[in-house]
Parts: C-alpha cells; structure tokens; sequence
C-alpha cells in the first residue's frame, strides 16, 4: 500500500471514526492495553498459532517520569519523552539508551496502556529539552478512538511540553487484529503512523520509524521480534534504540 493511498485511508476512517458513539470510544474508562485482546487467524497462519499458545499481554503499572539521572556529557543532547508502553516498560527503546552518554532525558511521561490524552494530562512542560520525542496513538487504535482526536492530543502534547525540536514516532506492528473495543489494531496502527507522518510534515517536525526491521509486509511483527505481538522482545529493542538514537540527534542538529 502507497502512502498516498494510506492517507486516503486515513481520512475515510476519521469520517467513519467520527460516527462512533460515545459509548463504543470509552475514552473516559480506566486505560486497558490488551489484557482482553484476542488475535484472529491471518496470512501468517504460523505465527497466530505460536501466539495463541501464549498468555494473553498483561497491563502493569509501569510508568516513568522526569529526568532520569544516568551519566552524560556535558554536551548530551537533552530530550524528553511521551510515550506509552513502547516507551515505560523496562526493556524499551528509552532504557536502553540510559548508558548512552551522548543523550540526556531530562524530562516526560510514559505510562503503559495509556491513550495521548491521559499522557497529555500528566505530562509537564519540559522547555530545557532540545528535542520532544512523542510515541503515542497505540492505546488511542486499541480504544478505538477517533484518530483526529488522538492527533489533537499529540499536537497539545508538544504545545504543553514547549520543547525547541519535536521527534513524532510511528507506531509499532500489531500481531493483532481485534479489541474489546472492536478495533483492528494491526491496520489501524498503519493508519496511525501514516497519520502522525503527516502531522509531523504539516507542523515542520521530524519523523522516525525505528520499527522497519520489526514490521513485516502486512503490518505484524517479524516471527521472534515481540513476545506478545504488541511490544517489542528487549533483543529487538536494541535495534529499536539505536534508530531512536541517531532520530534524536538528528532532531537536535
């Protein structure tokens, strides 16, 4: 699929998302990742079925907030984060790059299964960061929420933050294809990224997919790159990292 196709995709499924009742969204419920998640039979007939001998992917309470005091040369790039679980879990992109002296979070909040607008809620404006890296949108297609709405959280996110430089990150592939809330994650994370890409490109900010060697052709996971087809296993983490590494020093520069 072209990317000018998936944004015309974009803009039906907004129109339809719009449609959806208030009751079905449930954007004022208690966040939920995918705890009640069931996959569906796909192509890659394989990999659902090593999934489903899996347990089903559990919600903690992982959050991480402000600075995080790792060390850092005085010339460290300093950035802040909102993200979700790609972002707070222990094995995420932004743990692993604690021992990286050349970056310095000095700011931000991630909470797993959180939608932008709680994310938004609880972060704190980060104006000494040269760079705001955003990865959030995930739950927002899990919960099936509008994906205009989940945009203008995004952008009142990077308001709120008042960074000098923003980093706006794809979403990841989805083994998924259903939610409690009715949602195709696996195609709405595509619709999602191809929708903050374009935000991104309307505002003057940068964009990163650090997810590319993870993703299969159809939008799920790669056989052996996430333990639950939502997060990414540490392993493939690294890689995840290291793109987000080099993004942000771009962003800085």
């Amino acid at each position: 699929m072209t990317r000018t196709t998936r944004l015309a995709l974009v803009a039906s499924i907004v129109s339809a998302a719009c449609l959806v009742g208030a009751g079905v969204l449930v954007v004022a419920a208690p966040h939920t990742a995918s705890a009640e998640d069931r996959p569906v039979a796909t192509a890659a007939a394989s990999r659902v079925e090593r999934k489903a001998d899996l347990p089903r992917p559990s919600t903690p309470d992982q959050v991480v907030s402000g600075a995080l005091d790792t060390p850092a040369l005085a010339d460290a790039v300093p950035f802040a984060y909102a993200g979700d679980s790609i972002t707070a879990r222990p094995d995420s992109w932004l743990h692993q790059l604690e021992g990286d002296d050349r970056l310095h979070a000095v700011g931000g909040y991630a909470h797993s299964g959180y939608r932008a607008d709680q994310v938004l809620a609880e972060i704190g404006p980060v104006p000494q960061a040269r760079v705001l890296v955003v990865e959030v949108g995930t739950n927002d297609v899990n919960q099936a929420v509008p994906l205009d709405r989940t945009i203008a959280n995004v952008d009142a996110i990077v308001r709120k933050v008042g960074a000098e430089r923003v980093l706006v990150v794809a979403g990841p592939p989805s083994d998924w294809t259903w939610s409690r809330w009715g949602a195709d994650r696996r195609s709405g994370q595509i619709v999602l990224t191809d929708a903050l890409h374009a935000d991104a490109d309307s505002h003057g900010w940068a964009f990163v997919d650090p997810f590319r060697a993870l993703r299969a052709a159809d939008g799920a996971y790669r056989p052996g790159t996430s333990p639950d087809g939502i997060h990414p296993t540490a392993e493939a983490n690294r890689s995840v990292a290291a793109a987000m590494a080099t993004a942000i020093e771009r962003t800085a520069s």
